[in-house]
């Protein structure tokens, strides 16, 4: 054996050849293919998996290739049929090309009705006039050939819009996590309209409609770390109020909506390495200014490409799955269908409370487990930890392993908040006819004293429009900005939303304008003027006077008489008797002056 092996031309086998009278080649053979299969019987068996010819094509002849349609009826005939010829191949590749390659969803059935019109129509009419049945490639065919010409990849690729493919059909090379090492590294801002309408915090029979909600998450550690509600539609003006909420403490945030938290129970006031955000709402000059200097790197999405924000679009699902969908209101992410309830009618929950049910749905879910998250990291395993987002954030922290950068709260919100222009006036400083804010600083009621002399100025001003409770302001253009609190007068504006602050601004204006003068006006117009007229006439009847200065001599002491008279027809007769008379009256006036002592006044110029 050994020899046979080491040898490339042994003695034995070509003894063994003449022998047997085969050639040594063919010898050779059988003993690599002996050796190859194990060294059994069966290894020298034919190659049966390249038998038929599997994969090729064979040439048709006049004989109809397939298996005949099968009839349970003796009465019945199968029609005849045509075998698909080279030419009926290129018309199935011209028809999938024109009719069902051009990047939407068409079914092959559309496709193959389209090519017998387009293709066969002289086919057609010819067998329509003489009653016959068509002799064209029957749809079993155009579906078995379309399979074998055109590569499946193309045909998912060509019966869809590159973006769908991207986001949907296109194969996954990796985790959403692949490029975020540890917490901050990514935080991902996504906006949506939430699936439940809200009513007016003024007046709970007006729906307002559907509040749009932004989020931010960490991408490492799926955790929230920051939301925002309100009726503003997707824009840099309510996405930065979300970034406001992501970089600060959320206990006071918390507390303005009744829900007592520890800054351990959601400890996210931190600033990224990278935002990566729409860019319907980022791609312009002011999120470039404000956004960048902060977080350092914007990452803007490409249109069409909600899956490379894939783990925020997400947490909307999960918030939708788990809270929005069971609120009083509801659409149920779906267009109204005839006959069923319209929410609009069932709303009954502010824009407030449906923030207070978010805030806690946010909290919940950043304690939730997430099994994607154990295998991204080995620490939860070493410290014995569950899992969960809050988790894997607070070990980052506590090991110092995260992106995370700090920055104290008035930079942020000077920084990031809406810019407004404000006036100082007399009552402190003016946002609106309603809404004026006082400070704590030493001079500003030295600033209030000139604003009253007429002298009022424009203050540059940074609004919050998720709380009306404060504003900053920018009093000295050297300085930075300084909190400013409602004054008292202003309180049932407190701790209001924008939202509704502009409710009752447009509602003013809709009363202001359909204020108009009613029938009850114009009778008491008419009244006036019929008093004022029958006054203009008794008084052209009194006698003449002599000078105007008879007019008004004697005023005081007429003054007097009028109102000594107009007591005693006044004072009732019932209790008291009868009334007095004017010298008995003015006999206890006499009696009363006597009880007066009168001082001697000092001469001018004596001192006291």
């Amino acid at each position: 054996l050994l020899k046979l092996v080491t040898d490339s031309r042994s003695r034995i086998v070509a003894e063994h050849a003449k022998k047997q009278g085969v050639y040594v080649q063919a010898l050779y053979r059988s003993l690599n293919l002996y050796w190859k299969y194990g060294q059994e019987y069966n290894a020298l068996l034919p190659a049966y998996t390249n038998s038929g010819g599997a994969g090729k094509t064979r040439v048709a002849g006049k004989v109809k290739r397939g298996a005949p349609i099968r009839l349970s009826t003796p009465s019945l005939a199968a029609p005849p049929s045509v075998n698909t010829s080279e030419k009926d191949k290129t018309i199935f590749l011209k028809a999938m090309k024109r009719f069902g390659m051009k990047g939407k969803k068409v079914t092959f059935r559309k496709v193959y009705d389209q090519m017998l019109t387009e293709f066969y129509a002289k086919e057609l009419i010819a067998a329509d006039l003489e009653g016959r049945v068509a002799l064209v490639p029957q749809y079993r065919a155009f579906l078995y050939w379309i399979k074998r010409l055109i590569p499946q990849q193309e045909l998912i690729r060509k019966q869809t819009s590159p973006g769908d493919f991207d986001r949907n059909r296109r194969g996954l090379r990796g985790a959403a996590t692949d490029h975020t090492a540890v917490p901050g590294s990514c935080f991902e801002l996504d906006a949506t309209v939430l699936d439940v309408h809200v009513v007016s915090e003024f007046r709970r029979n007006h729906v307002l409609g559907r509040p749009t909600v932004y989020c931010v998450v960490d991408k490492e550690s799926r955790m929230i770390v920051g939301i925002h509600v309100s009726l503003e539609y997707a824009s840099w003006r309510a996405g930065r109020q979300a970034l406001v909420n992501a970089f600060t403490s959320k206990k006071e945030y918390c507390a303005r909506y009744g829900i007592e938290i520890k800054d351990s129970e959601w400890p996210c006031h931190h600033i990224p390495q990278r935002l990566l955000c729409d860019r319907g709402e980022f791609i312009c000059q002011d999120a470039e200014n404000l956004a960048v200097p902060l977080i350092g790197h914007l990452s803007i999405a490409p249109p069409y490409r909600a899956e490379l924000k894939g783990i925020v679009e997400h947490r909307f699902n999960i918030l939708n799955e788990k809270l929005i969908h069971d609120l009083m209101g509801t659409t149920r992410g779906r267009h109204y269908i005839r006959g069923d309830k319209d929410p609009r009618m069932e709303a009954v929950l502010t824009l407030d409370e449906v923030n207070a049910l978010l805030i806690d749905a946010v909290l919940e879910h950043n304690s939730q487990v997430f099994e994607s998250l154990a295998g991204q990291c080995s620490l939860l395993i070493e410290k014995e930890l569950a899992p969960t987002p809050i988790n894997y954030w607070n070990i980052h922290l506590q090991k110092h392993q995260h992106a995370l950068s700090t920055l104290d709260e008035a930079t942020i919100r000077a920084r990031l908040l809406p810019a407004d222009w404000v006036s100082m006036t007399s009552k402190g400083v003016r946002l609106n006819d309603d809404m004026y804010y006082e400070s704590d600083r030493p001079d500003f009621e030295d600033w209030k004293v000139i604003a009253r002399s007429g002298s009022s100025w424009r203050l540059e001003a940074r609004i919050d429009q998720d709380n009306s409770s404060f504003i900053f302001v920018r009093f000295k253009p050297d300085e930075g900005f300084s909190q400013c609190w409602l004054r008292k007068a202003s309180k049932s504006f407190d701790e209001r939303h924008h939202a509704d602050i502009l409710f009752f601004e447009d509602w003013k204006k809709l009363e202001k304008h359909r204020a108009k003068p009613t029938a009850k006006s114009v009778e008491r117009h008419q009244r006036r003027k019929e008093i004022t007229q029958n006054a203009q006439n008794e008084s052209a009847k009194a006698p003449p006077l002599e000078s105007k200065a008879e007019k008004i001599k004697g005023m005081k002491e007429r003054r007097r008489q009028s109102v000594l008279e107009a007591r005693v027809t006044a004072k009732p007769a019932d209790d008291m008797g009868h009334a007095p008379d004017m010298p008995e009256f003015d006999k206890r006036n006499d009696e009363k002056r006597k009880n007066v002592v009168s001082l001697l006044k000092r001469k001018k110029g004596e001192s006291k």
